[in-house]
């Protein structure tokens, strides 16, 4: 597996945060962490994955959420800026 999928979205593997893993996964993709949303926590967590803030639908999104994290969708690639495009290779992430 590679960073990329087929589509042209980013692979990530969701965590739990509870050890040290890095940013990627052994498979080559992205570790990430759902964002606890509330207070600013930045791009990354101390385990070294990536915050994200998963969300769904064509609203237009900037790139980083309001408390530092990514954006993520997993709508395909999007025509606009919605977040980036992610397939889940393990793990799961709740698109609202």
């Amino acid at each position: 597996m590679s960073l990329s999928a087929a589509d042209g979205s980013t692979n990530v593997t969701v965590v739990v945060g509870n050890v040290l893993t890095g940013l990627y996964a052994a498979d080559g993709s992205l570790n990430v962490i759902a964002s606890p949303g509330g207070s600013y926590v930045g791009l990354y967590h101390p385990c070294g994955a990536l915050y994200v803030s998963p969300v769904g639908g064509t609203t237009f999104r900037s790139l980083l959420a309001p408390d530092g994290s990514l954006y993520v969708t997993n709508t395909g690639m999007p025509g606009k800026d919605q977040g980036q495009p992610v397939t889940v290779v393990s793990g799961s992430l709740t698109f609202v």
